[in-house]
């Protein structure tokens, strides 16, 4: 009886130890699995928030090009007229006007600098400059027209502009020396010229013209 009851007993406490092994696998199970669905749900978050992060990145880098296209004509014409005011003059009168007129149309980039008097004669042109006579006539003609829009007591034009079909601009700015009118005119290709881009030029021509005066009337 004792040996029966000895058996009995440690039957059932090889059960109890059997099932508790048997629901701790099953708890096991249920916790790796718990774990895998939560490893999930944390890689979807993780990747979510990847792509908010790199959104901003496209939205600066667009934001970021068109603040250039905006921008660019504005460098351009400070970087234009930064040039025009540093301009340097070499050696002889006529050599002096023609090198700042070359240095003109590199800085500028401009395929023609034509200086003339109010008749539109050439007094100094850069040595890239094509058909002088017909630049000099079109000078002539928008100071006429300059001429023109002041007569009835309206402001005087200081500079007039051309744009023509082969996107080509032409600037011609009126400018005085000594009680002596004269024109600067530049051929520039595209459509980024100001009325006053060449303006800082102005100062240099005008104390070499003015110099130029004063030499030939102590001859």
């Amino acid at each position: 009886m004792t040996l029966l009851t000895y058996l009995v007993a440690l039957g059932a406490a090889l059960l109890l130890l059997g099932a508790g092994y048997l629901h701790g696998v099953r708890k096991g199970a249920q916790a790796r699995q718990s774990l895998r669905q939560l490893n999930r749900g944390f890689a979807k978050e993780i990747a979510l928030l990847r792509d908010q992060a790199a959104m901003p990145r496209v939205n600066d880098e667009g934001l970021r090009a068109t603040l250039q296209d905006i921008l660019s004509p504005l460098v351009q014409r400070e970087r234009l007229s930064y040039e025009m005011s540093r301009l340097e003059s070499g050696k002889g009168q006529q050599r002096n006007l023609t090198a700042v007129l070359d240095q003109m149309a590199d800085k500028g980039n401009f395929s023609s600098v034509l200086l003339s008097d109010a008749q539109g004669w050439r007094i100094a042109a850069s040595s890239s400059t094509q058909d002088a006579e017909k630049l000099g006539a079109t000078a002539s003609l928008l100071l006429l027209m300059a001429d023109r829009i002041s007569r009835d007591g309206s402001p005087t034009p200081l500079a007039l502009m051309l744009y023509d079909t082969a996107n080509t601009s032409t600037l011609c700015r009126v400018f005085n020396v000594d009680n002596h009118r004269m024109t600067l005119t530049v051929v520039a290709s595209g459509a980024q010229l100001t009325p006053a881009a060449i303006d800082p030029a102005l100062v240099k021509l005008n104390a070499m013209l003015l110099n130029k005066a004063a030499e030939g009337s102590n001859a």
